[in-house]
């Protein structure tokens, strides 16, 4: 549009004058003149390119940057010389019309338009993009919350790995190659000082009851494991439960022991499992009272079918003696471990004439013997002290 009202550089009377000057005046210029001696007589004198049999020519030696300086300014003379004399030809443009003025106006602020349209348009495809960014993290959030894992879920993999862990423990403990009775009390001592760092105890027998029989009546009494003041807290299902336990130890004043421990059971074919372990701080079900001393301990219990009617018992169980305020002198705090291992070991004897008579008890509700004997090895069979540093 613009092509149709810009004024013409000649106007039609004077455009055959003005290039006869124009023309005449750039002929006798070096730059735009042709010199005829300068033109080739014949095609083959200088052909277009040279043949690849023939040599080639060495280059010509290339002037000082002083000269090419100096063919510079003289070049940019002569143009300066050509573009006043061309000025001075120029015929004076004749004004625009009102139409004209205005149809330019028009043109020019199509363009302007155009330009702010194409850049506002890159503007809101951009914000477009951002804004379909914050709604795909807004709408992903929600699922986010929801895939995860719960405090049960936590635990549920955590037992898990503990589980994996159980025929390590086995071996570790030789109750593999154990006699079919075996019971024994481990102590870890510091190669420091001498002071318990835990204890625990590691058992082996073959149980007169079927295993799935054996399984629950072990389970009914999980918490009896851990001492007589242990209560089950929550039981999130039937294979998963949360217990508590505040202990005293008479003749001392520290404070209380506290222990809150997750236990879980695991069902296959031919074994029951029955595994726990303490709560971390971030997994306690309930906040600890403040100042009581924190408990920490952990167990496997394997129920596995041997026949019909007995069942073979792999336990073993570990108590980490906690850390004492620092105010305790060592020989009280020595001391306190002493006694809280000799109340655990005492509970757990105590444990044990409980699972016997409810052993007895099943095995009469099923009609089998209820004799006294069945249990008679197990009874009389030694505790062995193991001690090892740690």
């Amino acid at each position: 549009m613009a092509d149709c009202v810009m004024p013409t550089v000649f106007p039609d009377e004077d455009e055959a004058t003005c290039m006869a000057h124009i023309s005449a005046f750039l002929a006798t210029t070096s730059d735009f003149g042709l010199d005829a001696s300068a033109l080739p007589t014949s095609t083959h004198d200088t052909p277009s390119s040279p043949s690849c049999d023939e040599p080639l020519l060495p280059s010509k030696k290339r002037s000082r940057p002083k000269h090419e300086i100096e063919h510079l300014h003289a070049t940019h003379a002569e143009l300066e010389r050509q573009l006043q004399l061309l000025q001075l030809l120029r015929p004076p443009s004749k004004a625009l019309g009102p139409w004209q003025a205005r149809a330019i106006h028009q043109a020019e602020a199509a363009q302007r338009s155009l330009h702010e349209n194409s850049r506002l348009k890159d503007l809101v495809a951009e914000k477009r993009k951002l804004l379909d960014a914050v709604e795909r993290i807004l709408t992903k959030r929600p699922r986010f919350a929801l895939t995860e894992p719960s405090h049960d879920e936590k635990m549920e993999q955590r037992l898990q790995l503990q589980l994996d862990q159980m025929d390590s423990e086995w071996i570790r403990r030789r109750l593999y190659d154990a006699t079919p009775s075996t019971r024994e009390t481990t102590i870890e001592r510091s190669a420091k000082d001498g002071a318990i760092v835990s204890f625990g105890s590691v058992a082996k027998l073959v149980a007169p009851l079927d295993f799935e029989s054996m399984g629950e009546l072990l389970w009914a009494h999980k918490a009896s494991y851990l001492g007589p003041s242990c209560r089950v807290q929550r039981a999130a299902h039937k294979n998963l439960a949360y217990t508590r336990e505040l202990v005293h130890i008479a003749d001392f004043s520290l404070p209380a022991l506290e222990t809150q421990d997750c236990f879980r059971r695991f069902v296959e074919p031919d074994r029951i499992v029955i595994l726990w372990r303490s709560l971390s701080d971030d997994e306690d079900i309930a906040l600890p009272a403040a100042g009581h001393l924190i408990g920490h301990r952990w167990g496997w219990l394997e129920i596995e079918r041997k026949n019909t009617w007995e069942t073979t018992v792999r336990c073993s169980m570990t108590t980490q003696i906690p850390s004492l305020p620092a105010t305790e002198p060592i020989s009280a705090a020595s001391a306190w471990s002493e006694r809280l291992m000799q109340w655990s070991l005492a509970n757990k004897e105590a444990v044990g004439n409980i699972i016997q008579a409810a052993v007895m008890e099943r095995r009469q509700q099923l009609g089998l013997t209820t004799h006294a004997a069945i249990f008679q090895d197990l009874k009389e069979l030694p505790i062995v002290h193991r001690e090892e540093l740690f």
